[in-house]
């Protein structure tokens, strides 16, 4: 029997309202495992979907969905409702149908045993590695609820983040798309035309009117080559951004170019300062906060130089000239708050203090390079027009004294 789905109202035993979607054979099978469940439906049925496209939108999860389900998590649990009540609440909403499914399937490894961090560790494998951990921390310390709403914290902070750069980038890169498409349009049907204006003259042409018709040629001749080559380029552009290797590879030479450098270095501190300061402020060891630091790395060279201070502090080095040793390039001002926080016993405030400065600088830097782009982008596709044009007419030039 194929399954569907079926949206419901019902009442729980205390008489509250709930409301979700549940996967049944029939409409009579929806409302037997509702009874099942405890509940009294007085309102069931047919989910209908717009259209096959919108069921796979509602499949996809983002990192928004995700930081949703993290902060609902830790709100039900701050509200002093059990993990599995907080569970079969997520289960049943209907915001996103995968993870209520996936809800479903940590609850039942809840009641096989395993903890809450392992079950979301194994079902929602999208979520950030520092949820995982604080999650385990959480449990180990008898603050999940607090745990799970830093970690939520600092992933709606990422999303912001990324929303802001997003959005800043939008116009440059609608100017530049745009802009691409002139310059192979010129290539492709206005270039070649001065070719047979020039005939046999062309060879006499100076070089750079040569090169610059004979690529538009060559680009009218095999158009088809040209778009296959266009599309190929913007489809591994998409595949280097999905792909973790490639893009840890490109992040780690971006961090030694002059502006971008500066900011992913700053920006990677801050992830650390902030994810060890969270850890311990959830009253975790000092050792085990900075493992949790060192697995949010991103950088392989800067994860390398944390490996490098956990040991160190291991050994009995204070943190502080541990950093400062294995990273040379370290603000003096992050070294003097943790310094600070060693000696009075508030390191973890120091941390997250430390990361809130970085932050607020990291949006300042974020918003400069991006506002740079769009000049870079008009700079660039000028450039390219202004090169053409002038090839053109130092080839009509040249033409007009052939004829003297």
């Amino acid at each position: 029997m194929a399954v569907a789905q079926f949206r419901f109202k019902a009442l729980d035993q205390q008489g509250n309202d709930v409301s979700g979607v549940i996967a049944a054979g029939d409409k009579k099978r929806a409302f037997e495992l509702l009874n099942q469940r405890g509940l009294s439906p007085y309102d069931v049925a047919l989910s209908e979907t717009a259209s096959g496209l919108a069921n796979l939108r509602r499949r996809a999860v983002t990192r928004k969905d995700l930081a949703r389900y993290v902060r609902q998590l830790a709100t039900l649990l701050s509200a002093n409702v059990t993990v599995l009540d907080a569970l079969t609440t997520l289960g049943q909403s209907g915001a996103h149908r995968l993870l209520a499914q996936r809800t479903q399937t940590i609850k039942r490894d809840l009641r096989a045993g395993k903890t809450l961090s392992n079950a979301l560790e194994e079902h929602i494998r999208e979520l950030p590695q520092y949820v995982f951990r604080l999650a385990e921390l959480g449990e180990a310390t008898g603050s999940l609820a607090k745990a799970l709403s830093d970690a939520a914290d600092r992933m709606e902070y990422e999303n912001a983040m990324r929303a802001e750069v997003r959005s800043s980038l939008t116009y440059p890169t609608f100017l530049a798309t745009v802009g691409g498409g002139i310059v192979v349009l010129m290539f492709v049907f206005v270039v070649p035309r001065f070719a047979s204006l020039l005939g046999g003259n062309i060879d006499q042409a100076p070089w750079i009117s040569r090169q610059v018709i004979g690529l538009g040629v060559w680009m009218q001749a095999n158009w088809f080559l040209v778009a296959i080559m266009i599309a190929g380029a913007i489809a591994g552009v998409i595949a280097a951004f999905r792909n973790a290797a490639l893009g840890e590879a490109v992040r780690s030479q971006l961090s030694n170019a002059p502006l971008v450098g500066a900011f992913l270095r700053q920006a990677e501190i801050s992830a650390w300062a902030r994810t060890v300061g969270v850890a311990l402020n959830n009253k975790a060891r000092l050792v085990d906060a900075l493992r949790l630091g060192e697995a949010g790395a991103r950088s392989s060279a800067f994860r390398r130089n944390l490996e490098m201070v956990r040991r160190n502090v291991r050994a009995g080095r204070p943190l502080d000239e541990a950093l400062q040793e294995a990273q040379q390039d370290i603000d003096p001002i992050v070294v003097d708050l943790i310094r600070t926080g060693r000696s009075s016993g508030t390191l973890g405030e120091m941390m997250t203090f430390a990361a809130d400065i970085f932050e607020k600088d990291a949006r300042e830097r974020a918003r400069r390079l991006t506002a740079l782009t769009e000049p870079i982008a008009i700079l660039v596709i000028a450039g390219i027009v202004g090169l053409i044009v002038i090839s053109i007419v130092m080839a009509m030039t040249s033409l007009y004294q052939f004829e003297l």
